[in-house]
């Protein structure tokens, strides 16, 4: 039974559908810094803001105006592993061909609360998903999919609800970013202004290799699990005790993650492991950074980082008590990212937990 007001519409009856599509590699003019072109890769699991890792130039953009989509799009993944993927767009974008943008007419429904109700129905979506060599929603599916639609003041009331907690978040991960970018400069202060001594890392650290740990195989809990992209899900036991520092080996080889807590790296990285005493740790992940590791990576057919080749990469190192000035200086810093972090996991969860009270009927 529909709750007073609520009514079935499909996703087509909401706004305009638009798929992306990705200019040819070799058409170097399409790249450059005016518009947005996102990704699958882009969008990060419950978050609503994305961040792109590459954008088109104003003659890119102008060549594919078609599938330009204004801010306050809602992007879904409709191809791929991570189909119902969502995030709201903050300028205009072009999208690739995996992900269909939906326009809101917004005589018909908030660009906000669009955003919350494709969430809310990402398990649904990613039912419909069919193909056996790429799971695929096709655009046709995708328009036609049902849901409900409330009351415009509804949908506004629901959206004032979910929002802040989003604002938060998003502005807990600026924060974030701003002290991991305050460190590293600090860092950098510290190696063009101290004099140091070129320092093999194999005779500061050692790196080491993660362990298989399927998908499948993990059981709910609150270590995060890391791949060579970052923190790619949740276990409930952990393989090495944080902080530590975590090297892309293959995929997104040369990649250098920190985790400030208890971790399990899989086995498409390195960690970082018998550090040197007189080396703070928070160092050497500054350190790593710089050093280029995906100049590293080997030629072949999938891309990898040979363990030989960065230990035997020569740091710049500073003296014992310059190096405990650096720690005692980018340690509260750290931990402010951790706290962050801490408190946006809350904020997700909360949010997660409302969003299918919020529409069932």
């Amino acid at each position: 039974m529909l709750r007073d007001g609520w009514r079935e519409v499909r996703i087509a009856d909401l706004g305009r559908v638009v798929t992306g599509t990705t200019p040819h590699a070799a058409d170097a003019g399409s790249w450059g810094d005016a518009v947005d072109f996102i990704t699958p890769g882009d969008q990060r699991p419950g978050a609503r803001d994305v961040r792109p890792a590459r954008r088109l130039s104003a003659a890119g953009a102008q060549r594919l105006a078609s599938r330009l989509v204004p801010a306050g799009s809602t992007l879904v993944t409709c191809i791929g592993a991570t189909i119902g993927k969502t995030s709201l767009t903050a300028r205009p974008a072009v999208t690739n061909q995996q992900v269909n943008a939906v326009v809101p007419e917004e005589v018909t429904v908030t660009r906000e609360f669009l955003y919350y109700l494709l969430t809310a129905h990402a398990p649904r979506i990613a039912q419909v998903a069919s193909g056996s060599a790429a799971q695929i929603v096709t655009k046709r599916q995708f328009e036609r999919l049902r849901v409900l639609l409330p009351p415009r003041a509804e949908q506004v009331r629901i959206a004032g609800l979910l929002g802040p907690l989003d604002d938060k978040i998003a502005a807990n991960q600026r924060a974030a970013r701003t002290a991991l970018e305050l460190a590293e400069a600090m860092y950098d202060r510290l190696v063009s202004d101290v004099p140091s001594m070129p320092r093999r890392l194999g005779d500061l650290a050692d790196l080491r290799y993660g362990k298989a740990l399927p998908a499948a195989s993990r059981r709910p809990g609150r270590v995060p699990v890391y791949g060579s992209g970052g923190v790619v899900g949740a276990h409930d036991l952990a393989l090495v005790s944080g902080p530590g520092i975590v090297v892309g080996r293959k995929g997104t080889a040369g990649a250098v993650h920190w985790s400030q807590r208890d971790f399990f790296p899989i086995d498409t990285v390195f960690y970082v492991a018998e550090v040197a005493a007189d080396v703070p740790l928070e160092f050497l992940f500054f350190a790593l950074r710089r050093l280029g590791l995906a100049g590293l990576r080997s030629d072949s057919a999938v891309p990898g980082l040979s363990r030989g080749s960065v230990l035997t990469s020569r740091l710049p190192v500073p003296g014992p008590r310059s190096l405990r000035e650096f720690r005692r200086e980018v340690r509260p810093l750290f931990a402010l990212r951790e706290s962050l972090a801490t408190q946006s996991t809350a904020l997700a969860a909360l949010r997660d937990a409302l969003l299918p009270a919020t529409f069932m009927t």
